[in-house]
């Protein structure tokens, strides 16, 4: 996995797109597992495109690639990478019921 994050870092580096960019194709991304989510329920009017859950997966990882990018873009400090991921997981366990 860490090896991955180094992989995805410097392809962020050499990444052409502005901020902005990168934020709309985040956007974009999330649009696109929104759409593979609901064809693979087959929900009213998107069923259509028969995407499976194949797909939901390969667009998830769509954007976390972008998102991971996008830190990249604003911080190369890899400790604070896992710091704010520390920090969210923890904000995310502390709202979850047992």
């Amino acid at each position: 996995m860490e090896q991955l994050l180094k992989e995805i870092k410097l392809l962020s580096e050499r990444e052409p797109k502005t901020l902005e960019q990168m934020a709309l194709k985040l956007s974009e991304e999330v649009g696109e597992t929104t759409q593979a989510v609901l064809s693979y329920l087959k929900a009213s009017g998107s069923d259509y495109k028969e995407l499976g859950i194949d797909d939901v997966k390969e667009e998830c990882i769509d954007v976390v690639i972008v998102a991971l990018a996008m830190f990249y873009k604003l911080s190369e400090n890899d400790e604070e990478f896992q710091e704010l991921v520390s920090k969210k997981m923890d904000k995310w366990e502390s709202k979850m019921s047992y």
